[in-house]
């Protein structure tokens, strides 16, 4: 009984890990801002991280056809700049048994067979982050200069409690050349404070490393305990107040390198979409600018940098803003 009303109908109890089919909503069901719809092409995770709970919920990965996202990117593109691709876990794209594609393989699809002016990948894995990848976001105009891959720990023995299938090194390898082959790239992460065992020497090792790499923002989140999670029932539980503290030190930190990576944007012409309100513009490398009079909702166009703010750009000449057709 719900509410009070009694319910006569029938409740059938599947296996979610024998969800196969991919479900994506239509196209023109928009999550975010509607002048950048974020287009969800696989869902599901075949990790098990030991914090996460995705898994039990989400089930295996799985992943819309290649048929199928072309000609959703196709639609959008009537109508949008930029379209974002996501996903649970959008690095295994294709990986499904049988499937000869990767997600190199659909990101030149989508280049060569519809006329989308911009695309962006949300969250890959870092090991996703293959060099075909790396070099078709260096090289193609239409790719936003962007590389998001989760951390989570800077620490190689936090990693290994974590389940997390890379290390410190392996990581760094692929962040160090996203930098080197896409110089003005937003690069992103994914850090967690305070993951049960987690010792000052652990945190310190983790702060050092990501102190390193040539970050541009970090997303820091605070361990919280998840029922059901492996994580849940380790020993070492961090105290609340210590992971409050790891977590503002690494968002201190990051906030000094999201400034340095502003403030070397001075002066220079970048390519952005305008927002939904039109006074404001997404940048191809992910900085937000404040635009000197507004523009059209997603217009594409040039906005030379003339100002740092307290969390993103201003626009110097509106006059070098060019619409393209």
């Amino acid at each position: 009984m719900v509410t009070g009303v009694p319910f006569h109908g029938q409740i059938h109890v599947g296996d979610i890990f024998e969800q196969r089919e991919f479900l994506s909503a239509p196209v023109e069901d928009l999550t975010g801002d509607r002048t950048r719809p974020n287009l969800k092409i696989q869902d599901g995770c075949n990790n098990r991280c030991a914090f996460c709970i995705i898994p039990f919920v989400r089930g295996r990965s799985r992943c819309a056809e290649a048929d199928q996202v072309v000609v959703q990117v196709r639609r959008l593109s009537a109508h949008h700049r930029e379209v974002v691709l996501s996903g649970i876990n959008l690095g295994r794209w294709g990986r499904e048994p049988g499937s000869r594609m990767r997600l190199a393989d659909l990101v030149r699809r989508l280049l060569n067979e519809t006329p989308i002016e911009r695309l962006r990948l949300s969250s890959v894995e870092p090991m996703d982050f293959s060099d075909d990848l790396l070099r078709l976001i260096a090289d193609s105009p239409r790719m936003a200069r962007h590389v998001h891959a989760p951390l989570q720990s800077g620490s190689d023995t936090v990693l290994r409690r974590m389940h997390r299938k890379y290390g410190p090194r392996h990581y760094a390898d692929r962040i160090l050349k996203a930098r080197q082959w896409i110089p003005d790239a937003a690069i992103g992460a994914d850090v967690m404070a305070g993951f049960p065992g987690e010792t000052d020497e652990e945190f310190e090792e983790s702060r050092r490393f990501i102190e390193r790499m040539p970050f541009t923002y970090l997303h820091v989140f605070t361990y919280s305990v998840r029922p059901g999670t492996p994580a849940a029932g380790l020993p070492g539980q961090v105290a609340m107040p210590v992971r409050r503290e790891r977590n503002r030190i690494l968002r201190e930190l990051a906030a000094a390198k999201n400034l340095d990576f502003r403030q070397s944007m001075l002066g220079r012409t970048l390519s952005a979409v305008t927002l939904e309100r039109g006074s404001n513009a997404l940048t191809c490398n992910f900085l937000n600018v404040e635009l000197a009079r507004p523009r059209p909702a997603s217009s594409l166009g040039d906005v030379e940098i003339g100002a740092v703010t307290a969390s993103g750009l201003r626009e110097a000449a509106p006059a070098l803003f060019r619409v393209l057709a």
